[in-house]
């Protein structure tokens, strides 16, 4: 007797690509329109930058007729954001790098040398704090020390706040690191302090740039500490440089806008330029901390 022939599959194939085809073009369209949500404000407000305050008002979602430059000139020069630009980029780098300098060398101990629980608890307890809560010690504290209105006490603030999280990253970055290879470098005759410029830290890029990505961020972003500690306009953020573009009874939004944007540009730069580390240094540090 003659068998049967068996039925094709290429049917059963075309039939199962077409739920996956729908499926995913209905994914891509919820990307999507997502992706619209998340970047209008940001878009409208780098729109409106270009725009006349009465021109926002009248009609806020109209298209710049012509790329104005007026609003750049009035926040920059009359609502002093030029110096309250340079101040949050010194106090940004100063923090950064003191940040960096003091959590790589105290992730080193914690994490290769002194593995101690109780001292990697007690360092990365201030994550659970909130910031709030030690404003007003915090105020107290940077004016015992005579350093109000101070780029220094800000510096200082915003150093000792932002390491427990640093702490939390770069102790479980480097866990992961092998530790065949420090012991190799100790057998050469590498020193501690040897391995850890020379293998340690570059081992650590990732987890750097990831800290470093961060403290910019949240320095660059902050407003409450800066508006406590920093009280006259040679000395204010950008943050508070754009609240003072703020009226009482009015507000225009057209140098409003141009402030929002220059202040934004910094940090989406600066997101670009590290974000493949900071996603490997977060993974790292969600895996082995």
């Amino acid at each position: 007797m003659r068998e049967k022939p068996k039925a094709s599959a290429v049917p059963r194939l075309r039939q199962n690509r077409k739920p996956l085809a729908v499926s995913s073009i209905a994914k891509n369209a919820f990307l999507a329109v997502w992706c619209a949500g998340a970047l209008y404000p940001f878009l409208w407000v780098v729109l409106s930058s270009f725009r006349e305050g009465p021109d926002i008002k009248m009609r806020p979602f109209a298209l710049p007729t012509s790329l104005l430059l007026d609003g750049y000139v009035f926040a920059w020069i009359r609502g002093h954001l030029g110096i309250a630009f340079i101040n949050s980029l010194i106090i940004s780098a100063a923090a950064v790098t003191a940040i960096l300098v003091v959590s790589s060398m105290a992730a080193y101990v914690l994490a290769r040398v002194r593995k101690s629980i109780l001292l990697y608890t007690f360092f990365t307890m201030g994550i659970m704090v909130p910031l709030h809560t030690i404003l007003i010690p915090t105020f107290v504290f940077i004016k015992s020390l005579n350093l109000l209105n101070t780029r220094a006490g800000a510096i200082i603030m915003y150093t000792a706040t932002g390491l427990s999280l640093s702490l939390f990253i770069l102790v479980g970055f480097m866990k992961s690191i092998p530790t065949e290879i420090e012991e190799s470098a100790s057998i050469d005759g590498c020193s501690r302090s040897r391995t850890f410029l020379s293998i340690i830290l570059p081992l650590s890029r990732a987890g750097i740039a990831t800290v470093g990505t961060l403290t910019f961020l949240n320095v660059w972003n902050e407003y409450l500490f800066a508006f406590i500690l920093l009280t006259t306009i040679p000395k204010k953020t950008i943050q508070l440089g754009i609240y003072s573009l703020q009226g009482s009874y009015g507000t225009n939004f057209g140098p409003l806008c141009a402030a929002l944007t220059i202040s934004i540009l910094p940090v989406v730069a600066v997101f670009i330029a590290f974000q493949r580390q900071v996603i490997a240094g977060m993974t790292a540090g969600a895996v082995k901390g």
